[in-house]
């Protein structure tokens, strides 16, 4: 609903405040087995990563092993729900 995404856009706008360069956010599509969502920073582009991969993405996006591009065209886009 509305609430919901006002809220997890103001959370965006508070880790991009501070320079959290990447985003993890759990929604209910997570909790359907799809996983959870990483948005970059700077593009705020998101993509759906399996969880089984999660811990794996984020280190190596942290340490630069492997940019963002690289993730985009691994996992795709996904669009932030207005609904």
């Amino acid at each position: 609903n509305d609430v919901s995404f006002v809220a997890i856009g103001r959370r965006y706008a508070r880790m991009d405040e501070i320079g959290v360069p990447f985003a993890l956010t759990v929604d209910l599509d997570t909790l359907e087995g799809k996983g959870p969502t990483v948005r970059e920073r700077d593009s705020t582009e998101q993509v759906r990563v399996p969880e089984s991969e999660l811990v794996m993405v984020l280190t190596n996006l942290c340490n630069g092993l492997q940019t963002w591009e690289q993730m985009v065209s691994k996992y795709g886009l996904i669009q932030a729900s207005t609904e």
